[in-house]
């Protein structure tokens, strides 16, 4: 692996960015850019067994000076980024699946939207957590506080679903917005969550706990009546569980 050079690096990053609106020769310059800064210390039987996508093992701190140099042209030129997002997404290495996500997330959402139709196709094609984690948080970023309206209708659709894999996508996906200190839209939330509240399994267990101890500590009073209301209509040993761990784990 080459040593980073921070000064080298912005202008090798400022060189890629210029291939922006060129997919194919940005793929091909990225590549090259990533294998440069390989490192190639790390095992390949340590990164098989990790990763179902081929890696370049690249230093984060190169990732995300490529990121810097991109976001601007992405609100800027967003139908020139809507093209290198999908160019990205079928170079199919663990690096450019990354920078695809975060280069979704940094498009206006008006432009973003039919991108946003093909994530199941991208989640159901990862099996990288990574990858999926950057998918549900990355790729919604911009939508998630610019098209509120887009979002909850997207996640709704996952929520509702009758598969659990489409279930924890939403969840995963809601959490960052339910961290957000500016959040206060309890009823939508509610509205969206509940399907996937009363189909509650193993599976979603764990993303479920967690979006439901966020929504307590946004409102505690509106969160347990939510809750009462559908262990009322439905009652479920497993749901009864998770929210008395959650209000065990919350003092209450």
């Amino acid at each position: 692996m080459s040593a980073i050079n921070l000064a080298h690096l912005k202008i090798q990053s400022a060189r890629l960015a210029e291939k922006f609106r060129q997919p194919a020769a940005f793929v091909h310059d990225l590549n090259e850019l990533l294998d440069f800064y390989s490192n190639r210390t790390i095992r390949t039987t340590q990164i098989v067994q990790r990763l179902s996508v081929p890696t370049y093992r690249t230093p984060r701190p190169v990732q995300r000076q490529i990121e810097r140099e991109l976001a601007p042209l992405a609100e800027t030129h967003p139908q020139e980024a809507v093209a290198l997002t999908r160019a990205l997404w079928e170079a199919g290495s663990l690096e450019s699946r990354l920078l695809a996500a975060y280069l979704l997330g940094c498009i206006p959402s008006v432009a973003a939207i039919p991108v946003l139709t093909r994530l199941p196709d991208w989640l159901l094609q990862s099996h990288d957590k990574e990858i999926r984690a950057a998918l549900l948080t990355d790729a919604l970023a911009r939508v998630r506080w610019e098209n509120p309206e887009a979002f909850f209708i997207l996640l709704e659709s996952w929520l509702g679903s009758p598969h659990s894999t489409w279930q924890v996508w939403g969840l995963q996906a809601l959490i960052p917005l339910l961290q957000s200190s500016h959040f206060e839209n309890l009823p939508s939330v509610f509205r969206i969550l509940r399907p996937a509240v009363e189909a509650a399994g193993p599976s979603t267990q764990v993303d479920l706990q967690v979006c439901l101890a966020a929504l307590e500590k946004i409102s505690r009073i509106e969160t347990v009546t939510f809750l009462r209301g559908i262990l009322e209509a439905h009652p479920s040993p497993l749901l009864l569980r998770t929210v008395r761990r959650i209000l065990h784990q919350q003092g209450g």
